[in-house]
């Protein structure tokens, strides 16, 4: 009888640790207070750096060839180059030797793009510390420092928030029955030794190893002791979109709706990894950047971009650079970023996004333009609220006419008046807070296109499909039954013919045949592999439709043939107007 109720009692403070926050006291209460401050932020910069950063990517490490190796993540050298530790210490300590000041020009460039936050990985899965630990062992930084204490003391000076990111995956560990309680030493020593902390972001948790694995409630327990005002992320816990925490942390894709008005943080890459893969790779352009930053803002979000600095501490200058020009694009168009609320709108009728902002006491729409209006205008269909006016940001701002016949309509020049920037942007000032007439259905743009995308869609799974398609970040996925099709209902306001183009991703062996019909038309289309994986996307043009109707259109999309195991991602659906003299 009393083992049962010794195991019980176990099993019930296991089952606490896997609650919002492991049962750890105080942290719901002032949830929101500590989020205050990240919700204004939107953007911040990870820095990934280890023993690993000297091998660029490549075992045994070469120094002259630091050609990115993509087979595999920089940062996971040692467990999939299976390298003892022994060795791995003997030939990359000496190489380990990041310059006194990397930590200042780090904190630079962050400012420098426009960032409001930084967090350095105090230890990653090697198990290796940049922050000087009573467990010397670990210890990496050069003698007689300490780079983790370096790193934050750079960030006050740029008036930087600091965070630590904290791998609870250990490859140097080697006994799982003491980790909890070396854990638990790290987490007091990074809590007590480099002042405030405003981001503690843990990492590493699956199915098999979260919660009471890592002794969850009393990591959070002494955290909460010395660092009450930090916010801390859901990966002490399996999944990304868990709710646990104070923020979700979708990793490289971003959220199809905000959920429940849970904030949430996009951790993605300048290049594909975390770890540094040498200098000749491709980087993230300003525009790839800011298109991100404007999705992630739209629905409420923040934008964790990664990077790792080399074994001496220098981030590789091209993207250096592009997160330079990021910056200065932010400078004079960041009000449409920082500390806004997500778009009022379900999708905006035009191919961009909609952040809201509490200026001077007047509600501002920030319109994200991610492709000029090819009609020479907007219009804010289901806006109810007026438009008082209206400028196109920069640094010459252009004053726009406003019409408030019916919904708003901005006017705009016919193309881009400063063709450099990469995401031009409209501020429109309101009368009052925006409100939304609902409106049932998706429209058709006032420049004649529809844009329709994947969370707008009617799933319609077939009778006894065992495994359905869904809706999987951005795009329509596992679609694998040809019973399984889906409608996209759309508001057509200006008939003609179009151009049909859906955005695809499929890989090989896979993909197969498909129908689309719109009223009475029908076209069909071969599909076949668009890369070796489910995310490399590329638009097919489907055929042309002639439309004569206004109203309520249905566009149906279903499979004739599938080939291989699935038939095909679908992100977007286009109507793209042709021309009478095309």
């Amino acid at each position: 009888m009393a083992a049962a109720m010794v195991c019980g009692a176990a099993r019930a403070q296991d089952d606490i640790q896997m609650t919002p926050y492991a049962g750890a006291a105080k942290w719901e209460s002032d949830r929101e207070q500590r989020l205050a401050w990240f919700r204004e932020a939107r953007f911040g910069l990870l820095l990934h750096l280890g023993l690993y950063s000297g091998a660029a990517g490549h075992w045994p490490p070469d120094q002259q060839n630091v050609r990115q190796d993509e087979r595999q993540h920089p940062e996971w050298l040692r467990n999939w180059a299976a390298i003892p530790d022994a060795e791995y210490q003997r030939l990359l300590k000496p190489l380990f030797q990041p310059a006194p000041g990397c930590t200042d020009e780090w904190a630079q460039l962050a400012r420098d793009a426009g960032m409001r936050y930084a967090i350095l990985s105090a230890k990653s899965e090697e198990g290796y510390t940049l922050f000087n630990s009573a467990d010397t062992a670990t210890n990496i930084s050069p003698p007689g420092r300490d780079l983790f204490g370096e790193f934050v003391a750079s960030l006050r000076k740029q008036q930087l928030m600091p965070g630590v990111y904290y791998s609870l995956v250990d490859w140097h560990h080697s006994d799982p029955k003491t980790y909890p309680q070396y854990v638990k030493q790290h987490f007091r020593e990074l809590a007590t030794g480099y002042g405030p902390l405003g981001i503690l972001w843990a990492d590493g948790s699956t199915a098999t190893a979260e919660g009471a694995r890592w002794g969850t409630k009393s990591l959070l327990e002494t955290w909460r002791e010395y660092q009450p005002a930090s916010v801390i992320d859901n990966r002490f816990w399996s999944g990304l979109e868990n709710p646990n925490g104070d923020f979700m942390t979708p990793e490289d894709y971003v959220l199809p709706a905000a959920i429940d008005g849970r904030m949430f943080e996009v951790r993605s890459t300048m290049n594909d990894h975390l770890g540094y893969a040498g200098e000749n790779v491709r980087w993230k352009t300003p525009r790839e950047i800011l298109l991100l930053l404007s999705e992630i803002a739209s629905k409420g979000g923040n934008l964790l971009l990664g990077i790792g600095p080399d074994a001496k501490g220098r981030i590789p200058a091209g993207a250096s650079a592009n997160l330079r020009a990021t910056g200065e694009w932010l400078k004079t168009h960041g009000e449409a970023i920082y500390g806004t609320t997500g778009t009022p709108f379900l999708a905006p009728v035009f191919n961009g996004r909609c952040t809201v902002g509490h200026r001077d006491g007047a509600y501002i729409l920030y319109c994200h333009l991610h492709e000029w209006p090819t009609a020479g205008m907007i219009s804010l269909d289901g806006l109810s609220t007026r438009c008082v006016s209206a400028v196109l940001m920069g640094k010459e701002p252009l004053n726009l006419e406003v019409n408030n016949v019916s919904w708003p309509t901005i006017r705009l020049p016919q193309s881009p008046p400063d063709k450099d920037n990469p995401l031009p942007i409209i501020a429109a000032r309101l009368e009052r807070e925006p409100v939304i007439d609902p409106i049932p259905y998706p429209l058709q743009g006032v420049d004649r296109t529809v844009t329709l995308n994947a969370a707008q869609a009617i799933l319609v799974p077939g009778p006894g499909t065992k495994t359905p398609l869904r809706l999987e970040r951005e795009h329509i996925g596992f679609w694998s039954q040809k019973a399984d099709s889906v409608w996209f209902p759309v508001i057509m306001k200006n008939p003609g013919k179009f151009r049909v183009v859906l955005d695809i991703a499929v890989a090989r062996p896979c993909g197969g045949e498909i129908e689309v019909r719109i009223l009475d038309q029908v076209l069909r289309l071969k599909i076949g592999p668009t890369g070796e994986s489910w995310d490399t996307f590329r638009e097919v043009e489907a055929g042309e439709v002639k439309l004569t109707q206004t109203g309520l259109h249905a566009i149906h999309i279903r499979p004739i043939q599938i080939e291989g195991y699935g038939l095909m991602n679908l992100r977007t659906v286009r109507l793209l107007p042709i021309d009478d003299g095309e």
